[in-house]
C-alpha cells in the first residue's frame, strides 16, 4: 500500500516539475516546414547525405517528375552515385495547408540540375508531405509533374 502511493506522489511529483506539454501553433508548424523545405533544397544541392536522412521520414516515397517513385534510400544512392545534381531551385507561389501535424506543401518551381551529365530545367507543381515524427516536420511525401508548355508561358508572361 505504501509503495503504491509513494509511486502515485512520484508521479505526480515528475508531471508538476515537467510541467505542461507546449503544443505547436499552425504559425510555429508553418515556420518550422518553410525552414526545413530551405534545408531540403539546399541538402539536395549539396548532397548532404546526414541532412537529407534528418529531413526525411525513413519511409518517404519521392516522384520525380518523369514519374520515377523512390524511396529515400533510392534518393540518396542516385545522389551518391551522382546520377542525379541538383543545381539551383526556383520556387514560386507556395501555400501551405495544416491538418493537425501534418503540412502539404504546393507549389510550382524550376529546377535545374543534370540528370545522367545531361543538363536539364524541369518546370514543373510539386507537392511536399510533412508530419511531425520525432519532434521535427520530416519529409513523408513529395511528388512533381512536369508543366505543359501553355502554363509555363501563363506563369512567365507575369514577370
Amino acid at each position: 500500500m505504501k509503495s503504491s502511493v509513494v509511486a502515485a506522489l512520484v508521479i505526480a511529483m515528475t508531471a508538476l516539475a515537467v510541467g505542461p506539454v507546449h503544443a505547436v501553433t499552425k504559425e510555429e508548424l508553418v515556420a518550422a516546414v518553410v525552414q526545413r523545405e530551405a534545408q531540403r533544397q539546399r541538402a539536395m544541392i549539396d548532397v548532404d547525405l546526414a541532412a537529407i536522412d534528418d529531413l526525411f521520414a525513413v519511409d518517404a516515397t519521392y516522384i520525380h517528375s518523369n514519374g520515377l517513385a523512390q524511396t529515400k534510400a533510392g534518393v540518396v544512392a542516385m545522389l551518391e552515385k551522382k546520377e542525379l545534381r541538383y543545381v539551383s531551385f526556383d520556387v514560386k507561389e507556395v501555400t501551405y495547408r495544416v491538418y493537425g501535424e501534418t503540412v502539404v506543401c504546393t507549389g510550382m518551381q524550376s529546377i535545374e540540375l543534370t540528370s545522367s551529365g545531361r543538363p536539364f530545367t524541369s518546370n514543373s507543381r510539386f507537392m511536399t508531405v510533412y508530419a511531425m515524427i520525432d519532434g521535427k516536420p520530416r519529409v513523408v511525401a513529395y511528388q512533381s509533374t512536369l508543366l505543359p508548355e501553355i502554363v509555363k508561358q501563363e506563369t512567365t508572361q507575369g514577370d
